[in-house]
């Protein structure tokens, strides 16, 4: 018997409270085994490993098949050692046969609990709350532990962009694979463009006063209405983009349809101003 506290000798009686119900705290792998089986008795200092390299994050639980022989017709074994992966109540993976370490942790390591879970949900409170230092601080810490863990990229590049940090946004989203590109993923790409936009063109306040002299330029009225999206005035930004789209086509080489089309992306899908706006764009195209 191991001494290791994560590796767990269960029965049929204490099989749903370490196995069903501990793997909602963390992955259980389930060792099916039996005292004649010589693959069995390799495959356990392997699981000793196994534990070792991840510890908290991860339990071995393992049945006697001997003893608990209906607890192995339950869930079907008719090899040994056979492994199954519980997560979450469920059973998600199944190994048969004794592995090497490196293909055990290539199955489980999806599932195991990572450090920038409870960074991200950390920083998830911050923002709510309007803590945006905290919030970057965390979100940082999480880069930096798990740098391929591409669900941290788009937060910290949000309040990146919030902070107006958009040399450090732009660094972030660039590290991003194609196979890691997300619907948030692509929120923040458009944001940043407007944010880097915005900051080659005057402030709001000059523009407001720019945009009301007669003959205005094209570009004044862009960069007008590109400043309204990064207020969120989106309501003004639109009709301002759909104008330029109507009367002046080829400026910035289509850039007000691209800019309406990315301003659109930012909002609910179900905000009125998307199906109005996606409307009236194709009719001005057609």
């Amino acid at each position: 018997m191991s001494d290791n506290p994560d590796i767990i000798n269960v029965t049929a009686q204490s099989f749903s409270a370490v196995v069903i119900d501990g793997s909602v705290t963390q992955p259980v792998l389930v060792d099916f085994w039996a005292a004649w089986c010589g693959p069995c008795r390799a495959v356990a200092p392997v699981l000793e490993q196994l534990v070792k390299q991840h510890p908290g994050k991860l339990k071995v639980a393992k049945v006697d098949t001997d003893a608990e022989q209906a607890l192995a017709a339950k869930y079907g074994i008719r090899s040994l050692p056979t492994m199954m992966l519980f997560k979450d109540g469920k059973a998600v993976e199944q190994i048969v046969g004794a592995q090497p370490l490196s293909a055990l942790n290539a199955v489980i390591i999806k599932y195991l609990p990572r450090d920038s879970d409870r960074l991200l949900k950390e920083a998830a409170v911050a923002r709510s709350a309007g803590d945006r230092a905290r919030a970057l601080s965390l979100l940082e810490e999480a880069h930096v532990a798990e740098p391929e863990d591409y669900r941290v990229h788009p937060d910290l590049a949000a309040v990146l962009i919030d902070d107006n940090k958009l040399d450090l946004a732009t660094r972030v989203l660039s590290e991003i694979p194609a196979r890691a590109l997300t619907p948030e993923v692509a929120r923040q790409q458009a944001r940043l463009r407007f944010a880097l936009s915005a900051s080659n063109s005057p402030p709001l306040s000059e523009l407001n006063t720019l945009i009301t002299q007669a003959n205005a330029p094209t570009a004044i009225h862009y960069q007008w209405a590109i400043r309204q999206i990064v207020v969120g005035e989106y309501s003004l930004a639109l009709p301002a983009l759909l104008q330029i789209v109507r009367t002046d086509r080829k400026y910035g080489d289509d850039a007000a349809r691209k800019a309406l089309i990315d301003a659109l992306s930012l909002l609910p899908s179900d905000d009125s101003l998307v199906r109005e706006y996606r409307t009236q764009l194709a009719r001005a195209l057609h």
